[in-house]
This record gives C-alpha cells, structure tokens and sequence, in this order.
C-alpha cells in the first residue's frame, strides 16, 4: 500500500435539538466574544431564534450577528467589506471566533472571516493555500442545509470578481473547531435547496469514492455516505417531517465531506466552478448536471460501481457486475431526473454563442481531470460540454 495521509480535526456533535447546547460547549472552549454569522433565510425562524436566545441568555461578554444578505455566492469583496465590522480601530479582532448559521456559503464566510481579522491586508492576499500565516479565530459551523461538508474541511471557497474565478482560502487552520449536525436546523431548507446540497454530497461521494489519491480510510467514509444520501435524498423531499430521514442525509454530507476532503475531487466539480461563475449556476446543480455523464464515461471504459450499486435500497446484490454498472448508472441519471436537474447546459443560458467560454476554461482542468480513475483529457471535457448544448 502506497503512503498516504489522512485529516480529520473537527469536534462533531449531532443529533436532533442539539445545536440548543452550543453554549455549553462555547464556554467549555473558553469562548466569549462571539461573532455570529446567520442566512438571512433562517434568521427570523422560530428555531434559529431560540438558538439565538440561549445563546443570549448567557452572558457571553459580547454577541455580534451579522445577518448574511449576499444575492450570490460569497466573493473577495465582500469579505474585505464585512471584516471591518469585526475589528476595533486599531485593527484588531472585537472577537475571538465565529459562528456560521447556514450553508456552505455562510461557513465558508465565516472561515474567511477568522483568517482575514487577524492578518493584516486584503482577502485576495489569502487566496490559494497561503503560509505561514497567523492562525485563523475558531470556526462553530451550525449546518441549516443538507450537503456542502462545509462544516468539516479546511476549504473556503469565494469568488474573484474581476478574474471570475472561484478560489478558495484554504489553509489547516481553517478546519471548523466544532460542527453542530441538527436535523431541526433544516426543517426550514426549500426544497430546491436540498435537491441542490443533497446533489453536491452526491458529487462529492462519488467522486472522492474513485478519485486516484482515495485510500482504503477514505473509501470507508465515501461508501458510508453514499448508503446516507442516495437513499434518504427522496425521501426527505417526499416526507419534510422526517427527522430520522434528515439525520441520515445531513450525517452522509457529512462523511461526504470527510472523504472528499483527503482524497479530492474531479471531473463534474471542476467543471461545474466555471458554469457557476459565467453564468450563475448553483454549485450542487452544476455537478449534478455533470455527474451522471461522468460516470457513464468510467463505466463505459470499464470501471466498477458494482460496490456502490450493492448499497443502493432494493437493488439484487446477486447481479453480475456489468448489471450493476448498468443499473447504477441509470439510477443516477434517473435521479437526477426526479430532482428536476436540468439536462442541458441550455438551459442556463449556454449556446453556441458562448459556449467558447467553457470550452476554454476546460483548458485549464487537466490536473483536476487527472484525479479520475479513467484517463479523462481536456479534449473529453471539450466534448461532454458540446454534447450537453446538442
């Protein structure tokens, strides 16, 4: 077995109503100068309320909430605007660590966030994988939708407006000091949104799954979370009320996250940054619209789903294999389907016209490209993306 590495430093709690136990576990780190970042869709919520309220109730010696109202995905800019809030007229932090309520965006604001206040100049400094940096403020992460794994990686992803492209902060002091997993939190999640968030875990599963750097360590938590979301994503669209089902889900991201995180992703991820840019596609739905097909192109060059396929609700573990690729292949296009995932890049806007946008930043995938199982060129990407405007 070739050398490999692991990662996994984020204090975990879950399970229903837990996220009313943060202040014990604030105090129990020592923290009181709290800076609280909260989705402007959960804030006037009867839940995150009374999140809000204990948290009030103890006296912490300082309580900042920043309501969350950025229309798109976090940007550079923004951050450079919001970080003044949290520093005092010497430049120094009001706070000593941040609380994001939200998804992946609102966490991922809050780790920008704990970096930018105590290192001096702007956010595009920091962009890439900085060193020797001071040590970013503790991250709480308190997920409210289901899939981003914002809430156990180190990653930050943020949009450079004036080069539109999406690069993250990504540094190891950014791993969240506590994630808090509460299926209550999600009650509130639009539907769209789960669709979209459950699809992105999805992506992240199946592509850190047979990503080159996987190792057995990370397979186990890939496998884990696949079982989790394919076969509870339906199920909390079709029954909203379902706790046990949302548990599941929110735990599969989870792993999802994990897994992805210390293997790394591929094809459809890579591809679904530039659509997400250019033309303001969700990030879950973009690999969602990309995954299927990314797949089929590993089958159809030989490679095995057929342990994937046996985790799958209902599905004859007793098959040949080349039956279960199939079958697993054509689920995951059927999914995709019953979650109204557009299947054309039309759809969002892309045509002959500008499809040259795509193509050309397809050019500069090669290294994420490389990362899948099946020798996969700029030239395959090329032409998935002329096939998906036909």
């Amino acid at each position: 077995m070739s050398l490999s590495e692991f990662n996994l430093k984020t204090r975990t709690i879950f399970g229903q109503e837990s996220a009313l136990s943060l202040p014990n576990y604030l105090k129990e780190m020592n923290l009181k100068k709290l800076g609280i970042i909260v989705d402007s869709g959960v804030l006037n919520t009867d839940y995150v309320k009374k999140i809000l309220e204990n948290i009030k109730n103890e006296n912490f010696e300082k309580v900042y909430i920043w309501e969350y109202d950025l229309k798109s995905e976090p940007d550079y800019d923004s951050l450079d605007r919001i970080k003044t809030r949290f520093l005092d007229s010497n430049l120094k932090p009001t706070v000593d660590c941040f609380i994001g309520i939200g998804g992946g965006s609102v966490i991922d604001f809050a780790k920008g966030l704990s970096t930018l206040v105590v290192n001096y100049g702007n956010a595009l400094n920091y962009r890439g994988f900085p060193k020797n940096i001071i040590p970013s403020l503790p991250t709480i992460a308190l997920v409210t939708t289901i899939g981003t794994g914002s809430e156990v990686t180190y990653n930050a992803v943020f949009i450079d407006k004036e080069a539109k492209k999406k690069l993250g902060i990504n540094t190891m002091h950014n791993f969240p000091a506590l994630a808090v997993l509460d299926p209550n939190l999600t009650l509130s999640c639009p539907n769209s949104v789960i669709s979209s968030s459950g699809m992105d875990a999805l992506t992240h599963t199946l592509e850190s799954y047979v990503a080159t750097k996987a190792n057995p360590l990370t397979r186990i938590f890939a496998e884990n979370a696949f079982n989790l979301i394919f076969n509870n994503l339906l199920k909390v669209l079709e029954v909203p009320g379902d706790l046990e089902s949302r548990s599941k889900l929110q735990l599969g991201a989870y792993l999802a996250g994990i897994s992805l995180m210390n293997s790394g992703s591929g094809v459809a991820g890579a591809l679904s940054y530039s659509l997400g840019v250019h033309f303001g596609v969700p990030h879950g739905i973009a690999g969602a619209l990309y995954l299927p097909h990314v797949v089929d192109f590993n089958i159809q060059k030989g490679y095995d789903y057929s342990r994937l396929c046996d985790l799958i609700d209902g599905v004859d573990k007793s098959l040949a294999k080349e039956e279960k690729n199939r079958i697993f292949g054509n689920k995951l296009f059927e999914l995709g389907r019953r979650l109204n995932v557009p299947d054309t890049l039309r759809y969002f806007g892309v045509d002959e016209s500008n499809l040259n946008i795509l193509l050309k930043e397809a050019e500069n995938l090669d290294k994420a490209f490389a990362q899948n199982p099946i020798p996969f060129t700029v030239e395959d990407g090329k032409q998935l993306l002329i096939k998906l405007i036909k």
